[in-house]
């Protein structure tokens, strides 16, 4: 990890206790490890990416496409405080404003910056700025049955299981289900006080 002090002011868009959220440039894209993630099999084990090899190339398209111009996606680098390469990347994507609700995804690639709470603060900044700034009423999410950390630190978030996707994915030559989570406004806010 780069331990330069200084990031960038006008590129934070939140900012938390040991983190903030930044908006992601192509720069982040050139100078982190952000695409090798999704070739390492220990940070890929529960998503169905590893079976396809990503290249800097992929991971460029994905930012100008998917991220830099959409409406419907808000996609933050993860930066711990005194760093200035990001170490993961959180999202609220498939945003629809109209039923009010978005999809809640993360992924914190960097190896050395896990199990630091970098993902859990990230988690809760990503919700309080889905319920409070962009007035959502849920929040959903789904995750791999076996990933049991996961779905403990969800619920930790205040995620509760809506349902079971049985058999959803096919991992490793055996069928695995997806757990659906979700929070509502209602109950981030219970939550919060």
């Amino acid at each position: 990890m780069n331990t330069i002090s200084n990031l960038d002011e006008r590129d934070i868009f939140i900012r938390g206790k040991s983190i903030v959220l930044k908006a992601l440039s192509e720069s982040d894209v050139l100078e982190s490890g952000w695409y090798g993630w999704f070739n390492s099999e220990e940070a890929t084990e529960f998503v169905q990416q590893r079976y396809f090899p990503n290249t800097l190339q992929k991971q460029m398209e994905f930012y100008r496409s998917g991220i830099a111009s959409s409406s419907t996606k808000i996609q933050l680098g993860i930066v711990p405080h005194g760093m200035l390469t990001i170490v993961g990347v959180v999202s609220l994507s498939n945003i629809d404003f109209l039923n009010r609700k978005a999809e809640f995804g993360i992924m914190v690639g960097d190896k050395s910056a896990r199990g630091k709470g970098y993902g859990t603060e990230a988690c809760e900044l990503i919700i309080r700025h889905g319920f409070e700034r962009l007035s959502l009423n849920k929040i959903y999410l789904g995750v791999h049955a076996d990933h049991k950390a996961a779905i403990h630190s969800y619920e930790k978030a205040g995620f509760r299981q809506d349902g079971v996707l049985r058999e959803d994915v096919l991992m490793n030559g055996k069928y695995a289900d997806t757990v659906i989570m979700s929070i509502l406004a209602s109950e981030f806010r219970t939550q919060s006080k």
